[in-house]
This record gives structure tokens, sequence and C-alpha cells, in this order.
């Protein structure tokens, strides 16, 4: 019954959108001056995150911008720009120091005709900025994402000069990411980012074929880049520290993480966890992770102290209904005002929420997502997220602050969203050149489409049911100790101070259907063996609490074209 009412709200939902009535795709909805000027300060720097909403007045959901994008040749002291083709069929759009290969562009606002009069960029006939690749992974997609970062003199396009066109080509409905940020708006707490679905035309004049008219290149959502112009434009205090989190699990990393003065300082090194996008004072980070890992320090005094709680429980709270299972240590920033101690979690990417996986769940189960990436317990590999929930009171507050959250993030207003955005998603994933390379078959798009509205009501049901799991753990590698084997693993926590066991087991193959060892009822975290032989062997530990829930660890190892989760592989010669 439950799977039947299921379809037919899918059903129910994919005849909504296609009848929907939204602004057209073709039509640009709204004209500005070709170089607006920089936003002001618009509030006095104080403690709690206030967003300057007014930043957004000028957005309209569902909307579409025309930019065209012109790659010239234009010599700079000497040396020839680099040509659109070779930014595109380089490997990660870098040449051989690591530096990003940029061309340089005219560009330029218009309608479906072609650039216009009053817009940007109208009728300049000299590069206004450059263009390269953008992303990480996607660098290799045979659908790029670019970033294009407008000349000073250029002025601003709606107050940005890094302008991010992205292509989310893992995500078939092209709107997770923009339906994110526009909940994010109305999110207390909480910044967001100004988003706009964009259609790309380039006209490439570098290579040997010049193009003698623009080239479609597809739609592409505009996402607001977080900087010190973003800061000031927002409010915020753009002389403050601001981090993108690359790699970072919240560990003290010492011998990365040092004052920007120390004379072994490597800022390149600590590029790799933190993106240096303020301030380059690292003395309040250092402070807050030091506090942190200080266990002579309350958990209550240090939250205080460092972060915003509002702030903090609202970006989890907002991450748990928006099904974001990839933001645990990157794909969020860290902000702190320079007349304060404290830290506030700042969005970003969120392509992979909205239950991109759900469908591939059931069509490819082989590849599926590990049961602890629904819900909390995905953060709990966060050193800061491990300690925080370890006190039951700061998990009583984040279930309330989800109960807040989701009478704003609801069903209903998701399926407004998501009408609005439907007349171009549809549009333009149906036909070339957006149409190549998608995740999916693109037959699967309506029902995709449509299940995305419920995803909020799921999630917190979710929620709130793998809070009753133990959370998740790593296993070590396995050491010799004579004719014997160790096997060891960390200790798992459960939120309700249930006891816990542990099930260990030894196999010939990562799906356990061959298996050698298998033992029950540990309450230990190691187990020794005698050395089975010479071979290649897989081990997994599952933990199980006193009322039967049971859970894996972060492990994973991935052979062929499967997935398995909680497992780990190791070598016998």
């Amino acid at each position: 019954m439950k799977k039947k009412r299921f379809i037919l709200s899918l059903l129910a939902l994919g005849v909504a959108l296609a009848g929907c009535t939204q602004v057209s795709p073709e039509v640009s909805t709204r004209e500005k001056p070709a170089a607006t000027s920089q936003v002001q300060q618009t509030k006095p720097i104080s403690e709690g995150l206030v967003d300057n909403r007014s930043v957004y007045e000028q957005d309209v959901d569902g909307s579409l911008v025309y930019l065209y994008v012109t790659v010239v040749n234009e010599e700079n002291e000497g040396l020839k720009t680099t040509t659109f083709k070779e930014i595109n069929q380089s490997p990660n759009g870098m040449n051989e120091k690591g530096e990003d290969l940029k061309a340089k562009v005219i560009m330029q606002e218009g309608t479906v005709e072609g650039p216009v009069q009053g817009l940007f960029g109208y009728g300049e006939t000299r590069a206004n900025g450059s263009i390269e690749l953008r992303g990480e992974s996607s660098r290799k997609s045979e659908q790029k994402s670019y970033k294009i970062r407008l000349y000073d003199k250029a002025g601003y396009w709606r107050d940005q000069r890094n302008i991010n066109l992205n292509k989310h080509k893992s995500d078939l409905t092209r709107v997770r990411q923009k339906l994110s940020f526009d909940y994010f708006e109305q999110i207390p707490h909480m910044t967001s980012l100004r988003t706009q679905f964009v259609n790309l035309r380039v006209k490439d004049l570098t290579g040997k074929n010049p193009d003698k008219d623009f080239v479609d290149y597809g739609l592409f959502t505009q996402v607001e880049q977080p900087n010190k112009t973003f800061l000031q434009s927002h409010g915020l205090d753009r002389n403050g520290n601001l981090y993108k989190a690359i790699s970072f699990e919240f560990h003290r990393y010492e011998d990365i993480i040092k004052l920007a003065t120390d004379p072994d300082y490597d800022k390149k090194a600590f590029e790799t966890l933190l993106e240096i996008k303020g301030s380059e004072d690292h003395e309040k980070l250092i402070s807050m992770l030091d506090d942190l890992h200080n266990p002579a320090i309350k958990t209550t005094d240090f939250l205080d102290k460092h972060f915003d709680r509002d702030n903090y429980y609202t970006w989890l709270a907002s991450n748990i209904l928006f099904g974001n299972a990839d933001n645990a240590v990157h794909n969020f920033y860290l902000y702190s005002p320079s007349n304060s101690t404290k830290w506030y979690f700042l969005p970003w990417d969120y392509d992979g929420s909205w239950g991109k996986y759900e469908g591939r769940l059931e069509r490819e189960p082989e590849k599926a997502i590990a049961d602890w990436q629904f819900g909390f317990s995905t953060y709990w590999v966060s050193k800061l997220f491990s300690r925080v929930f370890k006190d039951p009171d700061n998990v009583k507050a984040l279930n309330e602050k989800v109960e807040e959250v989701s009478k704003i993030v609801t069903k209903e207003q998701t399926e407004k969203y998501v009408q609005s955005y439907y007349p171009i998603a549809s549009k333009y994933v149906m036909q070339r050149p957006d149409l190549y390379n998608l995740p999916e078959d693109v037959s699967l798009f309506e029902v995709e489409y449509a299940a995305i509205s419920l995803q909020p009501e799921q999630n917190k049901k979710r929620y709130f049911e793998r809070l009753e799991k133990p959370m998740p753990f790593f296993m070590s590698e396995p050491r010799k100790e004579g004719d014997m084997l160790v096997f060891s693993w960390e200790h798992s926590y459960d939120l309700q101070g249930d006891d816990l066991t542990y099930e260990f087991a030894v196999s010939y193959d990562p799906a356990f259907t061959k298996r050698h060892t298998e033992v029950k009822g540990l309450t230990g975290v190691e187990y020794k063996m005698k050395a089975p032989g010479k071979g290649r062997f897989f081990w997994r530990v599952m933990v199980r609490d006193s009322k039967g829930n049971t859970q894996t660890s972060f492990d994973k190892v991935e052979p062929a074209d499967a997935i398995y989760h909680g497992v780990k592989e190791f070598v016998l010669k």
C-alpha cells in the first residue's frame, strides 16, 4: 500500500509539473546596468549570523539568463592566450605547474536573440575577463563547468566578479543546487548564495577554425562565489576569516595548520585542508582546534566560546532535511568575523542532496550508499561533531532544530520551487548538449524530478530512526604478532547509552558469501586469529546495540563495479 501511494504521489506531481506555466525559459526577466557597483556594508558586525537578504531581491526564481562568451586571441606581455580547446581537452584544466589554464573572453548578457544593449558587456570589443575550468571531479567530465573572472575595469555583473557556471553533471534534474540555496534564503541563522539558471553560448575565436556564430553549451547554474566581495555584499565582515573545507575532519593537524608567520608554514599544504578565502591570520582557528582537542575543557564551554549554537544546529538540521550526504568533511565554509571568537557554518555544494541516490538504491543496489550516510551518523567522522553530540543536551537541541526547520522545508514549498524550475530544467535536459553523458537514462527524469518534494518528510523520519543506531567507526590495518593476525577497530558510540557488542568476520570475497571466520558477541575492539594462509581476504566488523540496532564501519572496498560498505581488504603473502 505504501509503495502504491508513493507511485501515485509521483504521478500526481508529474502531471502538475507538466502543466505548469511559469516564466518562459526563452525570456530574460530583468535588465541591469552594464557594470554595477559593489554593495556596501549594510550593518554593524555583531554576534549572531544575520544575512543581508536584500541581495536576493534582484533574483527571480525560475528565470533564465543568457550569457554570451566570446573567447578571443589577445596578447599579454608578449604571451599568447590559452585556446579554449586546450582548456577543454586538458586532463584537469591545468598546466604542468598545476596552474589553471585560462583564456581571455568578452562576456555579455542578452536574450535568446543575442547580446542586448543596456545589459552587461554590450558593445565590448576587448576582453573583459578570463575563463577556466572549475570544480574538482567535474573537470574530467565530458560536460565542463566554468569560472569566468571579470577584470576590475569590467565592473561587476550582479555585484559579482567571479562567475561560477556549474553544469551539475551528476544531477539528472539539474535543480538540486538551486533548490537548496533558494531555501537557505529564508532559513534564519544562515546565509545563502545567489543562484541563477544560465544558458551559456560560446563563440571560440582561438582555434584554427574560429566559430562564426555562438554555440549553445546548454544549461548551467550560476552560484555566487563566497569570498570577500560576498561577505561585504551580505553585510558580513570582509576582513574576517573565511575558509572553504577541502578535507577537514577538525583534527588538530599540527604539522600543517600553523600561523602564517611560522617559518615552517606551508600555505599550499594548509590549503589541502582549508582553502583560504579571507584573512590569513589563523590564530583563531588554531585556538578553536586546540580547545576542541583539550578534554579538560567542558564541551558546553567549548561550544559556547567557539560556535554560534543557532547557526550550528540550523546548518546541520538543513543538511539533514535536504538529504545531503556529502558535507561532513568538505563542501562547507567556515566564517568568523574579525571581532568575534565564534565560527559560523556557511553552505556550499548541494548537487548530491534531495534524493539524488534514491533511485539508484533500487536500480543499482551494488552501488548503494552506506546506511550511515543517511541522517546524522555521516557527521561522526568529524572530531567536532563526535565530541559535541556525546552530550545528550546537544542531541536534544538538534532534534528541536530539525523540527523547527522542517516547518520551513516542507513538501508543499518544495513543490512550488521545483514547479517554477520545471520549464527550464525539462527543456534543456531533453536536448543537446545536456542530453549527452547524463548520469541516468533521460526517461527517468520525470520520476526523479517528482521525487524531490518527498524528501523533507522522508529525511526527517530517517533522521529520528537512525539516531537509535550506534555510530560508525574506522577499522585499522591488520598487524602480525608471530603467527597470529591482530585485527582492531575504534569504539562505536550509542547516543542512548545502550550496551554494544561487535560481530567480526573474515571472508574470501567482499560480499561475504564464503566466510573463513565469524565471531559474534565481542565486547572489546580487538580480535586475534591464526593467519588463514596466503591470498586475498576481506574483513568486516558490525556493531550491535542491546536493542538490536546495527551499524557498519566507515570503511569500504570497490572492486570492479560494486561497492561494499563496512569492509576492508588485506593480502597475505
